[in-house]
């Protein structure tokens, strides 16, 4: 598929928003590890692995999996106007590069630069295969880029890793990069897609990673010529790169995935977590007694577009505070919470509302809603989970309606996300800047919607 990587893309939103990826298989990581020996990512370029599996190697490599990498090419042709020495300097910065990218991602992985000529990969196919083959066996995970991704090495490259792995007996996974740039939700592969869900430490160490590109996000080398100073990684395609949840596609179905009921199984022990915090009293988060709990709620609620509203959906009530506020300033308060003694609590708190008993984002209740609150929930939930809830809130709201995001920004433990990382997920999906934003050192609380100018709406403008 002919593109050019300067065109804008696909933008994130227009991915996120295909109800198909609620039916998307999800990468059993343990038994990965246990399943595979060797893991062996196959790149045509370098970045090429950190943009398509990033995040998936660091979390294998946490596990104890032993990852090779080999670097088909120097990607010293990746800007068209260079000459023959700057090409050579600029393949020798790539190499480094990827060298800096994989001792952040993976620092025991073992890398090996096989020199072949960038863009000239479909006729190395052979040679391709075999050193893949050397280093492959039957108890080895080949992943390798897609074999339709629309660029040339990616093609050649994904090709050769099918014949190695027919030769060796081992499983090949394809990441698609370019894939996500040129194409649309309707021409995804998707009863073959996995998704595999990064984790905290997975996410932060593959944006740092990618912050080692330089030469492909900005100027690869000093010198007059035009094409030299554009970025061939554009906002898009690094917005790509950050995505919380990576994806492979697995042909043959051979890949361990998450079995039937882990879902229900997650949302138990989460729910039993939750639970257990009201054993040590009535207020585990301190609403009743923090001044931080306090102002947060006060913050929120002076960021709504409107002083009253028909309908309101919080998702994560805890025991009523924010439920209670809200019920002020509506006809109608809908709740929900995975705890189930904080339903009880919420329900105390607030009887006019209907508080309850479920899990984001499986259990949204049905109908529309002009208000829907995500408040210091979203870092609970897995990558997954979050997309899923973002996009159902969003298809959920009336029109004009609003959705209002609120987390604090300090670190997270023992949790999927952190606020940063919600949010930044959050825009992606919803794919438009919020109406309105706080920030500060402990919250960020970011309000979409199309509500007008309250000083226009009561004419003092």
């Amino acid at each position: 598929m002919p593109f050019s990587h300067r065109d804008e893309g696909t933008p994130e939103s227009r991915w996120w928003s295909s109800p198909r990826w609620d039916d998307v298989r999800v990468l059993d990581l343990a038994a990965t590890v246990k399943t595979f020996t060797k893991i062996i990512v196959a790149a045509a370029h370098p970045d090429d692995e950190t943009l398509g599996v990033g995040g998936l190697i660091t979390d294998l490599a946490g596990l104890g999996a032993p990852i090779t990498v080999l670097e088909a090419t120097s990607g010293e042709r990746s800007h068209p106007g260079l000459d023959h020495a700057a090409r050579a300097v600029l393949g020798t910065r790539r190499r480094r590069e990827v060298e800096q990218a994989l001792s952040g991602l993976a620092p025991k992985a073992r890398i090996t630069h096989l020199g072949l000529p960038d863009t000239g990969l479909s006729r190395h196919g052979a040679e391709l295969a075999h050193h893949l083959v050397c280093r492959a066996d039957e108890h080895s995970l080949i992943l390798a880029p897609w074999t339709d991704d629309g660029h040339d090495d990616h093609d050649a490259l994904g090709a050769a890793a099918s014949v190695a792995a027919a030769l060796a007996g081992s499983v090949v996974a394809y990441y698609p990069i370019w894939l996500w740039h040129w194409s649309t939700p309707r021409q995804l592969p998707w009863e073959s897609l996995v998704a595999s869900e990064t984790s905290l430490v997975g996410c932060w160490r593959k944006r740092g990673a990618l912050e080692s590109f330089r030469s492909q996000y900005m100027a690869p080398v000093d010198g007059p010529e035009a094409e030299s100073s554009l970025p061939i990684l554009g906002p898009t395609a690094m917005a790509r790169g950050r995505r919380l949840v990576e994806t492979l596609i697995d042909p043959q179905r051979r890949l361990p995935t998450m079995p039937q009921g882990a879902r229900a199984q997650h949302h138990a022990a989460r729910a039993a977590e939750f639970d257990r915090m009201y054993d040590g009293g009535s207020d585990p988060w301190g609403n009743g007694s923090s001044f931080y709990e306090e102002r947060r709620r006060n913050l929120l609620l002076a960021m709504l577009g409107a002083p009253r509203y028909r309908r309101v959906l919080e998702l994560g009530c805890a025991d009523g505070y924010l439920t209670s506020a809200l019920a002020g300033r509506a006809d109608e308060v809908v709740a929900l919470d995975t705890s189930e003694r904080a339903v009880a609590a919420a329900r105390r708190a607030t009887p006019s509302a209907h508080v309850s008993h479920g899990n984001v984002p499986d259990d949204i209740p049905a109908g529309r809603f002009d208000l829907i609150v995500l408040s210091e929930v979203g870092y609970f939930l897995t990558p997954t989970e979050l997309i899923q809830t973002v996009r159902r809130a969003e298809a959920a709201l009336t029109p004009g309606g609003e959705l209002v995001l609120c987390h604090w920004q300090h670190p997270t433990n023992n949790v999927p996300l952190d606020g940063l990382l919600v949010h930044d997920q959050a825009r992606s999906v919803l794919g438009r800047p919020p109406r309105a934003s706080h920030l500060d050192e402990d919250l960020c609380i970011e309000v979409w919607g199309e509500a007008p100018s309250v000083a226009a709406s009561e004419g003092r403008v």
